[in-house]
């Protein structure tokens, strides 16, 4: 019987966060306050029986799965682009409420949508939901026939959301993420759990 934990963290605050200003695939750094909350994350899954942690090559994801490996041994860190937030396109760098502005509040409300009838929105140059999932969701999907049982993930917060609510039924409330929150995806016999969060509490 095939049993995999997927434990799933968002990156620790940007200065982009502070800003309500929309990252995308652009590299934002963490800033100190984002540090303290990786240590803080860091700590509450060391007793975790983490095996390998697989992130996004965003800065911000990088070094906060770097602060939880430091805390289980030097575990291995794996980067991959395909673990990368959502493309936004020309919204990248605007703040939300400059998108709103540009796009119109609707566009940006239906983009944020967790309703399925909203996956193929996207802003111009940038990916749909359902691309950008499609992607995050057929790499977790993979690492189920590689050999760790216990696989920690690094990544963001659109990604995160999407790929959660993508096991969860129609109209299921929208997930709360915010920086360093902590879900995990159970997989056994060929089924899909999602549990959290289980971090902050």
């Amino acid at each position: 019987m095939t049993l995999k934990t997927f434990t799933l963290f968002r990156h620790g605050q940007t200065d982009w966060n502070l800003e309500r200003r929309c990252q995308g695939h652009t590299n934002i750094a963490l800033n100190e306050h984002g540090r303290q909350q990786a240590r803080g994350l860091a700590d509450f899954l060391k007793g975790f029986p983490l095996e390998v942690i697989f992130s996004s090559d965003l800065d911000r994801a990088r070094e906060t799965a770097e602060w939880v490996s430091k805390h289980h041994s030097g575990i291995e860190v794996r980067t991959t682009n395909l673990l990368r937030e959502g493309h936004l396109g020309e919204a990248e760098g605007m703040k939300i409420d400059e998108i709103k502005e540009k796009f119109g509040k609707e566009r940006w409300d239906s983009f944020r949508h967790q309703n399925g009838n909203w996956l193929d929105l996207s802003f111009p140059g940038g990916e749909t939901r359902r691309e950008s999932l499609g992607r995050v969701r057929k790499f977790v999907e993979g690492l189920i026939e590689h050999p760790e049982q216990n696989i920690a993930l690094s990544t963001h917060g659109g990604v995160m959301r999407s790929l959660l609510h993508s096991f969860l039924p129609d109209g299921h409330p929208a997930l709360d993420i915010p920086n360093c929150v902590v879900y995990q995806l159970i997989f056994e016999a060929g089924e899909w759990q999602v549990k959290g969060p289980i971090f902050p509490a």
